[in-house]
């Protein structure tokens, strides 16, 4: 697991300049504040005299009581706990200020919920800063898997009384022995990082610790029987970054770096089988786990821009390396010879990005890119013992390359005609070259132009048009596996591929009441030259929102999205020509609509309504002779939020806040299925949400 943390702290930075001098001509043209000529300003009287600069401590904190229904832990993706019953958290916006420049704050949301946050930072404006964070994330799925199995350390293991059987509905115990399991992600990061900005110079390194803990849902297979397992996730992540920037008048250059690494605190997952061996004497099983490894990054960036010119210069190294120790090939019976002791993999990556913009006339401006990565993997490639279900030696395979090098170059120029409409156009190429997959080479060509037209002070519209084309080398199938591929299989992101893409906006805006806007777009992807696999997707979809402001205390909003897409697909069960066909419909729909209304009962009492609805649904239907359409997959969900806020005293604020949802979706591969419905799989169970739940929330609030 890698992971990067590019980020700086400071509305200041020069990476933040140099990013606004790269989308902005006023950079290019030389008429930044830097660039101004002060030399013989007197500048004795710049001072305000009327600017006040408040001093001291000042802000709110806020503590809130919540009870939360929710027998579903679904529901605490919307709410950021999944403890059912009384919670409780801490908000907090605070500041301190000296005469001196030097500055405080604590910024707390929900601190002691699972999704909570918080940050304290502190330093002098305009020089140095120093801060540290803590941010709370969590992924609920379901609390409802029924399992027999239960944890420890490594291992999933089995009652003491358990009696296997060839099938599950021979396995007298297994409803007395199934229990509840919550599969969940908890992610804890802790941050500490700082900056410091020189006259010409500004420096930024950061640490940033992640805890990840929870269970997952993972299959254990021995030749034809499988169990549902709920895998244990105990890992972390350590991630390092430090970058040092130096600018002056007309340039900019700088150097970052980063190290991660990852660790897992499992060495492998092993679990007994349920099922009375169907071979030898398969009584456990084991999987390898997300293996420990590290990542290394260091970059240049540069930026040079003058005379209406500008030029965006990256070049950047990384590599990725995992040492781990093999697991034996299996723990049933003998076990083949690994040709090493463990992988020491290394994967080397190189990327390169140029950018060149330029305004050559007024009405004109041009620009260029071109964009360079390769990756090398440099593992070391060896025959590995196939071992089918940790059960049974099915030869060997060699460990892939999997090396890719892209290049990507664009051009584009944008001419406005006049004030009221502009033409903007660019031309892309992709080239790809691949090791180890069934083509070598994809070529990529890519045209979009934008008209956008200013049909009045208040309207305005644009409409866009892309079209690519993808072709490649001569399609070879892969021939170092063992599961050899239909040689009339064009995989999706491989094959040759004809893409449109439309949209067309129109927008309202005026300093009056009301705003609102549309769009409407439309794409189709068509693989002319595929037998088997995906041949034909097409989506529409639109958006509709709107705002209108009463008075300076009454606002209304509300929106409508809907979204369609149509894929079809061949097969074929004779590995050859097709000789069966998928249709799938989707659709998604979203609506919302809010209302807020402040100062009312004498500017004491706030009040907010908001309520949204989303469905989406999926209909797929198999031909083979006749037509078999799937089951039911979709999720509906209603929300209800609101709040109200009244002000007891000029500092003192107490707030109530009221969640509802109402959600239910369904799986057809699930669907109303019991532990024992499948002969030779042991399942969770129906894994379908169908919930009604409400949170009730009181904040108590003092303003300092």
């Amino acid at each position: 697991m890698f992971r990067f943390n590019s980020q700086f702290n400071s509305k200041r930075s020069l990476l933040a300049l140099a990013i606004s001098a790269a989308i902005s001509p006023v950079y290019a043209d030389g008429y930044g504040l830097q660039n101004a000529n002060r030399e013989k300003a007197n500048t004795e009287k710049w001072e305000c005299k009327r600017c006040v600069v408040e001093t001291g401590f000042n802000g709110t904190i806020s503590i809130n009581a919540a009870y939360n229904d929710a027998d579903d832990i679904h529901f605490g993706n919307t709410t950021g706990t999944d403890k059912d019953g009384l919670v409780a958290g801490v908000d907090a916006d605070l500041i301190n200020k000296s005469k001196s420049g030097y500055q405080t704050t604590l910024v707390a949301d929900k601190l002691g919920y699972d999704a909570g946050s918080a940050r304290l930072e502190t330093g002098r404006v305009g020089q140095y800063k120093i801060g540290l964070g803590y941010r709370g994330l969590a992924h609920y799925d379901t609390n409802s898997a029924l399992s027999p199995y239960s944890n420890a350390g490594d291992s999933l293991t089995l009652p003491a009384n358990w009696q296997t059987g060839a099938v599950t509905a021979q396995m007298p115990t297994l409803f007395d022995d199934a229990k509840q399991v919550a599969l969940s992600t908890q992610r804890d990061r802790f941050l500490v990082d700082a900056n410091y900005t020189g006259g010409f110079y500004q420096a930024d390194i950061s640490y940033q610790h992640e805890k990840r803990q929870g269970k997952r849902s993972f299959s254990g297979n021995f030749l034809t029987n499988s169990a549902m397992l709920a895998q244990p996730i105990d890992d972390n992540t350590d991630e390092f970054n430090a970058k040092l920037y130096f600018n002056g008048p007309g340039w900019l250059i700088g150097i970052d770096s980063s190290f991660s690494q990852y660790n897992n605190d499992h060495d492998s997952l092993i679990w007994q089988n349920a099922f009375t061996p169907t071979f030898g004497a398969a009584y456990t099983g084991q999987s390898a786990v997300a293996p420990d490894n590290k990542a290394y990054r260091i970059g240049t960036n540069a930026q040079i821009s003058g005379n209406g010119h500008q030029v965006l210069m990256h070049l950047g190294m990384a590599s990725f390396t995992q040492d781990d120790a093999f697991l034996p090939a299996t723990i049933n019976g003998p076990s083949p010879a690994l040709p090493t002791t463990n992988l020491d993999g290394k994967v080397d990556t190189t990327d390169m990005r140029l950018k060149y913009t330029s305004r050559p006339l007024r009405q004109l401006a041009i620009r260029a890119s071109y964009d360079y990565s390769d990756r090398d993997n440099k593992t070391a490639i060896n025959p590995f013992p196939q071992v089918v279900t940790d059960s049974y030696y099915a030869g060997t395979a060699m460990n892939p390359e999997y090396d890719r090098t892209r290049q990507q170059a664009k051009i584009g120029a944008k001419y406005r005609f006049s004030r009221a409409i502009y033409l903007d156009t660019e031309y892309q190429y992709d080239h790809n070259d691949y090791s180890d997959l069934d083509r070598d080479r994809l070529r990529e060509n890519g045209l979009s132009a934008k008209v956008n037209y200013k049909i009045s002070s208040a309207w305005s519209a644009w409409l866009k048009a892309e079209f690519s084309d993808r072709t490649g080398s001569t399609y070879d199938p892969v021939s170092s596996t063992n599961s050899q591929s239909n040689p009339y299989l064009r995989k999706s992101y491989l094959a040759d591929r004809e893409r449109e893409q439309y949209q067309v906006n129109v927008s309202y805006n005026t300093n009056s009441a009301f705003s609102a806007s549309a769009n409407v777009r439309a794409s189709s992807d068509n693989y002319d030259q595929t037998l088997v696999g995906l041949t034909q997707v097409d989506t529409q979809g639109y958006d509709i929102s709107a705002s209108y402001l009463l008075n300076d205390d009454f606002i209304i909003n509300a929106y409508l999205n809907q979204d369609w897409r149509d894929s079809d697909q061949a097969g074929s069960s004779n590995f050859s020509l097709p000789n069966w066909y998928v249709n799938t419909d989707e659709e998604s729909t979203l609506v919302g609509a809010g209302i807020d209304y402040r100062n009312l009962m004498d500017k004491k009492l706030d009040l907010g309504l908001d309520y949204s609805y989303s469905d989406g649904q999926s209909d797929t239907e198999l031909t083979q002779g006749i037509s078999s359409p799937y089951g039911d997959y979709f999720a509906k969900r209603h929300n209800i939020s609101a709040f109200a806020k009244y002000q007891l005293g000029e500092k003192i604020a107490l707030r109530f806040d009221w969640i509802f949802e109402d959600y239910k979706d369904s799986d057809w591969l699930n669907q109303s299925l019991t532990l024992d419905a499948i002969p030779n799989v042991l399942i969770f169970g129906d894994l379908s949400h169908d919930y009604s739940a409400h949170y009730v929330g009181f904040t108590f609030s003092y303003e300092l």
